[in-house]
């Protein structure tokens, strides 16, 4: 068993990594991968050194790992000193899996097929205020959609108004209190008048008013049909007996939408990009939804016959994945992987851009190709995947999908753009990765 200090780093210095990942951090980790192979290690100022594996082997055996050996608890990343400790994400072992089968039922794919109708109808809402002929930030009104669309989910039978309002709290709170750099640097946690984290504790109490309120409101109302999450959660007993309390669902509805709503934002966009660069992939998408869904809505039942849209969803994630701590785990006792020995206190995460542009799981990985996807069956999860694998895979997943497909179906039968920027390359954006610029488009016409 070799020492973690052999296991193999990309060729330069501190300051080059630096400035690769800097410059362009997909691109990074994908040449990382093929001059190193299926594990390597990077040191980056103010991330430290990480331990990337991209084999489904490397990949199976750090999720199977048991907890106390390999844990998702890894408090020097977490942002629970911010959202409110005690999301399901947060919890390791069984209380995870406790804490997994009491949401899970919210978020499924049942549960997400019954909102396509009001995604749809919150898209073409937003649609109808984008401005026409001059050039707009694609990557802001998808966030805006998708956040909206996880405010009607995760509080059903929202009034439309009263959405926006909450969306716009947690907009403002996601931009410009969850971006500061006092959020991952404690050390910047000065609290003082005017300080950085006053400000952003003053956004986050505005958020955890407001959220409280919400849920307040709806555990105090009659019970109908439509208190789905809320109210589940209210209900629900663990095996102890006791029940979630007001902060914890509150935890969780802050944790599902900064988890959910710039990924799904930033995906959408991302993959309306590549079909606006493969006009040849946008007319074969166009022509499959007017088959199926014709002149009239789409509908929750259209989706299962639309194998394109799914090839096209799933290629734009490979494509572009956009989350930094995708998979990240530290290592709480030594632990053997791929012929090394990682000491405590390591940090191993999975590299999705790598095992994104491996050809043996995609031929010609460096292209946009929905046929990589097209009714074929999708790898296994630990060789590849957008929400991750194992105990802790995105439990928004199935919601993700069914936001993804919905938005973008919408959007291209109602609308022609164009994009309106000659380069497009990843930046990273606090913890996400989006287009540069935002992806400008121009809104040139509504089509019937």
């Amino acid at each position: 068993m070799k020492p973690a200090s052999e296991i193999p780093r990309p060729a330069g210095s501190l300051v080059s990594h630096t400035r690769r990942f800097v410059k362009n951090t997909m691109q990074f980790y994908e040449e990382s991968f093929r001059e190193c192979g299926d594990i390597f290690t990077t040191r980056i100022p103010g991330l430290g050194n990480w331990t990337y594996i991209c084999s489904p082997d490397l990949v199976k055996a750090v999720f199977e790992a048991p907890p106390d050996v390999v844990s998702a608890d890894i408090e020097g990343f977490s942002v629970a000193r911010v959202l409110g400790r005690g999301a399901t994400s947060q919890l390791d072992g069984p209380a995870h899996k406790e804490r997994r089968d009491v949401i899970s039922p919210y978020l499924g794919a049942q549960e997400s097929a019954r909102q396509v109708d009001g995604i749809r109808r919150i898209t073409e809402r937003r649609l109808a205020e984008w401005p026409l002929g001059q050039p707009f930030k694609l990557v802001l009104a998808l966030q805006k959609i998708s956040l909206e669309a996880l405010i009607h989910l995760l509080f059903a039978g929202v009034d439309p108004e009263r959405a926006r309002q909450l969306a716009d709290l947690w907009e403002d709170f996601s931009f410009k209190g969850m971006r500061s750099l006092t959020v991952p640097h404690t050390s910047l946690q000065l609290d003082f008048p005017g300080s950085p984290w006053r400000k952003v504790k003053q956004r986050r109490e505005k958020v955890q008013t407001a959220f409280l309120q919400e849920i307040e409101e709806r555990l105090a109302a009659e019970p109908t049909e439509a208190d789905g999450f809320v109210l589940g959660m209210a209900r629900a007993r663990l095996r102890d007996g006791s029940q979630l309390s007001r902060e914890i669902i509150l935890s969780e509805i802050l944790d599902l939408l900064f988890q959910g709503h710039e990924q799904t934002g930033n995906s959408m966009t991302w993959t309306l990009g590549e079909l606006l660069t493969h006009p040849e992939a946008l007319a074969r998408l166009r022509q499959e939804l007017e088959t199926v869904a014709g002149q009239g809505d789409l509908q929750s039942g259209h989706l299962a016959d639309l194998p394109y849209l799914d090839a096209v969803v799933y290629e734009g994630l490979r494509r572009r994945p956009n989350n930094l701590f995708t998979g990240l785990r530290m290592v709480k006792k030594p632990f053997a992987l791929g012929g090394y020995l990682l000491p405590e206190g390591s940090l191993v995460a999975v590299s999705y851009p790598a095992q994104s542009v491996r050809p043996d799981l995609f031929a010609h990985p460096e292209r946009f190709d929905p046929g990589h996807f097209y009714q074929k069956q999708k790898p296994p999860a630990e060789a590849w995947s957008p929400f991750g694998s194992g105990a802790h895979a995105c439990a928004g997943k199935d919601f993700a999908i069914v936001v993804i497909k919905t938005v973008l179906a919408t959007i291209v039968r109602k609308a022609d753009l164009k994009l309106a920027q000659s380069e497009i390359k990843p930046v990273r954006n606090a913890y996400y990765y989006e287009p540069n610029q935002g992806l400008l488009v121009t809104f040139d016409s509504r089509r019937s």
